[in-house]
């Protein structure tokens, strides 16, 4: 009986006991330190209220709001139903945005909820108690490790906000204060206590009553933990300035520009280009950050953090602007720039901006088709920049409505005033006329003309092939007149050579005639000492011949006193003849008639002559004497000259004596000449 009791009560245990122990196993909840746990009362509670989704009391059936920390609990498992679910990461470059299914309705007004102290949403009890509110929270969850209740808040992660270097972060608010009318960028929050740190603080920027819209304040490069539902971050590359050119700036900061509600001014009928360029109404310059218009000030080259929704840029070049008219071009402009810094800018062009059109194409005065490529270079200075911007909006505007036409009409123009071959030969002087022409116009626009190049001028091949074959011509003549001139040079060439190979002869030559002339020189030189020693020598046997002639004269004036002149002249007469030196008898004796007297008186003249009494051989001598007829007898008398005793010889002087005499007279000078004869005329008639 015991045995049977034993056995019936460890059945009934068994019975009991198992269903028991499932019950009792059931029950218990174990939270490990990564888990949450979340309860759920399915029965034996109150009911929430309508619209409730989380219970806040511990005694509603539902949700509940308060959640198990990690510890072993045991619940009723038929009461309630426990889910574990792991804590929530955010791990760090990442961010949690919250979104609570339930909670009091947002306002009207109002995209996200405002921040609920409740521990980072780890008190779901407090959220709600405290007045939390559904939708998307303001307040973001940071990297951290949080115990939230998931069945009340979805966590969204996703990456936090982070900017680059050299770029900037625009912020476009979702929430906050409507942005008032006229206003393209947000103003300032009007409380600017409440420090937003850069968007990271949402609530603080909707309790500073921070207005929607794109926020003037830009994100510098860094990490920022902002909330994405409440601003939109848009990343932006930092404006960069390159070298040559500035940067105006358009404000879109501030109200709208009031308008002007009076008619615009009537267009003048004849218009032109002395007309007014700018008009009150285009200058919009502003020397206020804060005010919307174009900054009067263009921003030097660098690189700026400016907010390109804030501030629009229009870069112009200050250095040197291309325009190029050139063959090729299939499109009008093929470079422009459209006000915005781009990529493709900042790496195109460092230091200068081109643009090129389709080759200038013009009809000559006689018709010919003309194809010019012009390369022109302007420049604005920095600050004249604004004015052409507000003026024409871009550098490429400028250059499409003012320089491109002006160009274009005065390349044309001159064109028609000329023919083919004059506009073609006459391109230097078109350059200048255009350039100067350009000057002046774009002087009105605030622009600078630097200079006006005519790179090609395409003329039709028929005119071409024409003037080609006359310049042929020209350069054939020319041609010719130079092989003419090389002929000249090359005569001349060798007229130098043949002058060259007989120098040697030359140089002999002109040496002979310099030694001739100096040999004659020299003649002339010994001819004259022979003469001045002549004429000295004469004077001196002259003198002498004088003085013996006197003193003979004076002997024979004495003898013939005493003795008488004719015996005188007989004694001298035989004295010669006995000395031999007067032959009397003649070698053919010639005789003639009865008169022996003459014959002898012949034959004795012949025997003179022939033995030489008159020596006609030597007339050089001034003075002769006759040889003495006996130097043994008449050595006491003096010899006397022949001149002497020809009176008394003979009556008139014979021919051979006239001779000698004269031969004696043609040796001495003029005067002494002279003086001779004067004293033989006196002699003879004495």
């Amino acid at each position: 009986m015991i045995e049977i009791l034993g056995n019936l009560f460890f059945w009934m245990l068994l019975i009991v006991g198992i269903p028991l122990l499932i019950f009792f196993l059931y029950g218990i909840i174990i939270v490990r330190d990564d888990q949450v746990g979340i309860l759920t009362r399915k029965i034996f509670g109150q009911q929430m209220p309508q619209g409730q989704i989380i219970a806040r009391q511990h005694g509603d059936v539902g949700i509940q709001a308060d959640t198990l920390m990690p510890k072993l609990y045991w619940r009723n498992p038929i009461t309630w139903k426990a889910k574990r679910v792991q804590i929530t990461e955010v791990a760090p470059g990442m961010i949690g945005v919250v979104q609570a299914i339930d909670g009091q309705p947002l306002p009207r007004d109002r995209l996200l909820a405002d921040h609920i102290e409740c521990n980072s949403f780890q008190d779901a009890k407090a959220f709600l108690d405290n007045g939390g509110r559904r939708g998307v929270q303001v307040e973001i969850l940071r990297p951290g490790s949080y115990r939230i209740n998931t069945e009340l808040f979805t966590v969204a992660i996703t990456k936090a906000t982070i900017i680059e270097k050299e770029q900037i972060g625009v912020v476009i608010s979702q929430d906050g204060q409507p942005l008032p009318p006229g206003f393209v960028i947000a103003p300032k929050q009007e409380d600017i206590k409440k420090d937003h740190k850069f968007f990271q603080d949402g609530q603080n920027f909707i309790d500073g009553k921070g207005f929607r819209g794109t926020q003037l304040d830009s994100l510098q490069p860094g990490e920022y933990y902002i909330n994405p539902f409440l601003f939109k971050v848009s990343i932006y590359n930092i404006t960069e300035v390159m070298p040559g050119y500035v940067a105006v700036l358009r404000s879109n900061i501030g109200q709208e520009l009031a308008r002007d509600t009076e008619l615009p001014k009537p267009v003048s009928k004849k218009p032109n280009f002395n007309q007014p360029i700018i008009e009150e109404e285009e200058v919009v310059l502003t020397t206020d950050k804060n005010e919307r218009g174009i900054w009067r000030k263009p921003v030097a080259p660098g690189k700026y953090n400016l907010n390109p929704l804030a501030f629009t840029t229009y870069p112009v070049p200050t250095s040197a602007v291309t325009i190029d008219w050139a063959s090729g071009s299939e499109i009008r402009a093929e470079h422009r720039v459209d006000g915005k810094l781009t990529e493709d800018f900042i790496d195109d062009e460092k230091a200068k901006e081109f643009f090129k059109f389709s080759q200038l194409r013009v009809t000559s005065k006689d018709g010919f088709q003309l194809e010019v490529d012009v390369r022109m270079i302007i420049r604005i200075r920095s600050q004249h920049a604004s004015f052409v911007i507000a003026r024409f909006g871009s550098v490429a505007n400028l250059i499409e409505q003012i320089v491109h036409p002006l160009i274009d009409s005065s390349f044309r123009n001159k064109a028609g005033e000329k023919k083919a071959i004059d506009f073609i030969m006459s391109r230097t002087e078109l350059q200048k006329e255009a350039l100067e022409k350009a000057t002046g116009e774009f002087e009105k626009y605030h622009v600078e003309a630097q200079n006006l190049l005519i790179a090609y001028i395409k003329v039709d091949e028929k005119l071409l092939a024409t003037q080609t074959e006359k310049e042929l011509a020209i350069q054939q003549q020319t041609q010719y007149e130079q092989q003419a001139l090389a002929q000249e040079k090359r005569i001349d060439v060798k007229e130098k050579e043949a002058r060259a190979e007989k120098q040697k002869d030359v140089i002999a030559a002109k040496l002979s005639i310099e030694i001739n002339k100096d040999m004659a020189d020299a003649m002339r030189q010994e001819a004259g000492g022979i003469r001045d020693k002549t004429i000295a020598v004469a004077n001196g046997d002259a003198y002498q011949s004088k003085t013996v002639g006197i003193a003979i004269a004076d002997a024979y004036k004495a003898q013939a006193e005493v003795l008488g002149s004719p015996i005188l002249g007989l004694l001298k007469s035989l004295q010669e003849i006995g000395t031999g030196q007067i032959k009397i008898t003649p070698d053919v004796l010639v005789t003639g008639g009865s008169d022996g007297g003459s014959n002898i008186t012949n034959t004795l003249l012949a025997m003179l002559i022939k033995q030489g009494a008159f020596d006609l051989s030597k007339p050089s001598k001034k003075q002769a004497t006759l040889k003495t007829m006996d130097s043994a007898k008449t050595d006491s008398l003096p010899k006397m000259p022949v001149e002497y005793i020809k009176p008394q010889l003979l009556p008139e002087e014979p021919e051979p004596v006239k001779k000698f005499l004269s031969d004696e007279v043609e040796d001495l000078s003029e005067p002494e000449r002279a003086s001779y004869m004067k004293q033989n005329r006196r002699r003879r008639q004495s």
